[in-house]
């Protein structure tokens, strides 16, 4: 019964997100200065072993700097790079190449392992693979004299912090009208086809893209409160309440007749398998009515957020869509009360 898009809106388009100018600038920075601090040091380092040791070390330092919350890995960040280019080395190459696409991809995750994907750490590889490429080209030209090639060379560098600091920011989806037709049934229709009508409208009027988003989210719940109560509906037209009572009922007179014990047994499993059917569907019924009463809830503010933006443009001072994240939390906090109450409910009819 439960459904996933219960929980987690479908999205399907979204726009890219920097990180805060000060976190972009201080991130920069640090590996800035990471790299350019090993880069001008290497003439009084120890080399034991291969020339481009140190500048991987660099880039190391320099992501680690960049990375320090996350202090508990952040410091494997220079032994990555370093495996890098001793790798690369030991196979005849004379690049930090593999050294900045392994350093990408370790720096990517160790900055955002709780939302990381795949493709995010392929971006990692390819940010690490420029940074590399584009800060060794700088320092060897050394056109900018020993301060700008430093400065040059390290902001370069930073190329591989890109994919942790330009972030995409996915926006729930909003169903068209084909779509509600192959993916609704036409009784579950007309709520979703109402939010669908007032995001378009808001759209047009939101104050800003984060407010835009918000909305977005809170006509997708519309959408997936729709599919879930679909779903409990079916099940519902599945089950029979008169056949089940009667089955019951004459199942009981039967059991009160019946003197052989094994067939008495059966008859009385068989009657309480009926009885917890019945039990299942008046949950069902419970939680039909809680989900449908989330949807009213939604396409509630959305009629309020509608009628809110247009007073905002006659009375200026008006801010409006308000409350938009209390409403966003009471969505997905119901969404997750009821995947517990399911998983509770799944937990004691196994112990049954």
């Amino acid at each position: 019964m439960a459904t996933s898009a219960e929980t987690t809106p479908w999205q399907a388009s979204g726009r890219l997100q920097a990180a805060p100018l000060p976190e972009f600038g201080a991130c920069a920075l640090a590996m800035a200065g990471g790299y350019a601090l090993l880069m001008n040091l290497e003439p009084w380092l120890p080399h034991p072993g291969p020339a481009e040791l140190v500048p991987a070390l660099g880039l190391g330092l320099g992501a680690m700097l960049a990375s320090l919350r996350q202090w508990k890995l952040a410091w494997t960040l220079p032994l990555v790079a370093a495996g890098g280019a001793l790798l690369e080395s030991s196979l005849g190459g004379h690049s930090l190449l593999l050294a900045g696409a392994a350093l990408g991809v370790a720096t990517t995750w160790v900055r955002q392992r709780r939302q990381v994907d795949w493709m995010d750490l392929a971006n990692g590889a390819l940010a690490g693979l420029a940074g590399a490429a584009v800060s060794g080209a700088v320092w060897a030209a050394s056109a900018f004299g020993a301060v700008g090639t430093s400065v040059f060379a390290g902001l370069a560098a930073a190329l591989l912090l890109l994919p942790t600091l330009l972030r995409w920011k996915p926006r729930a989806h909003v169903p068209g009208a084909q779509e509600l037709k192959i993916r609704l049934a036409a009784p579950y229709r007309p709520p979703v086809q109402r939010a669908s009508e007032l995001y378009a409208q808001l759209r047009a009027e939101a104050p800003d893209t984060d407010t835009l988003d918000g909305l977005a989210e809170v006509a997708a719940w519309v959408y997936n409160l729709a599919q879930s109560l679909q779903t409990i509906g079916q099940q519902l037209k599945s089950i029979d309440r008169v056949d089940l009572i009667d089955r019951i009922e004459l199942l009981t007179l039967e059991i009160e007749e019946t003197r052989d014990d094994f067939t008495r047994d059966r008859r009385l499993a068989t009657a309480r398998h009926l009885e917890q059917m019945l039990r299942h569907a008046d949950q069902l019924d419970l939680e039909q009515e809680r989900l449908s009463s989330l949807q009213d809830y939604a396409l509630a503010y959305l009629e309020e957020a509608r009628v809110g933006l247009t007073l905002a443009r006659t009375l200026p001072g008006e801010q409006t869509p308000s409350r938009l994240g209390e409403v966003l939390g009471r969505l997905r906090q119901g969404a997750v009360d009821g995947d517990a109450r399911r998983q509770s409910a799944r937990e004691v009819h196994a112990l049954a």
